[in-house]
């Protein structure tokens, strides 16, 4: 039981730390494209990598437990959330 409990909060953790790396990393992206030279090449890498990354996050934090997969999704949303609301235009 505690096992789990361990493997659920490492789990949202994770979700966590992969949410804000995709998230910001979208952020920073969305704010060079006025100035790139190539903004659609920007858009497209940038996209595939965060995609990549956290897929692979997803996949590894999972470990063939779809209830961890639901907890790093829970803890995915909460950086999400919480960026939104740090990064608004006031």
């Amino acid at each position: 039981m505690m096992e789990n409990v361990i493997s659920y909060f490492i789990a949202t953790f994770s979700g966590i730390l992969l949410g804000i790396f995709y998230f910001s990393s979208l952020w920073i992206t969305v704010r060079q494209l006025p100035t790139a030279q190539r903004p659609i090449r920007l858009f497209v890498g940038s996209l595939l990598g965060r995609l990549v990354i956290t897929l692979l996050g997803f996949y590894l934090v999972m470990d063939g437990h779809w209830q961890q997969a639901i907890a790093c999704l829970i803890g995915f949303l909460i950086a999400r959330t919480l960026l939104i609301q740090r990064l608004r235009p006031q």
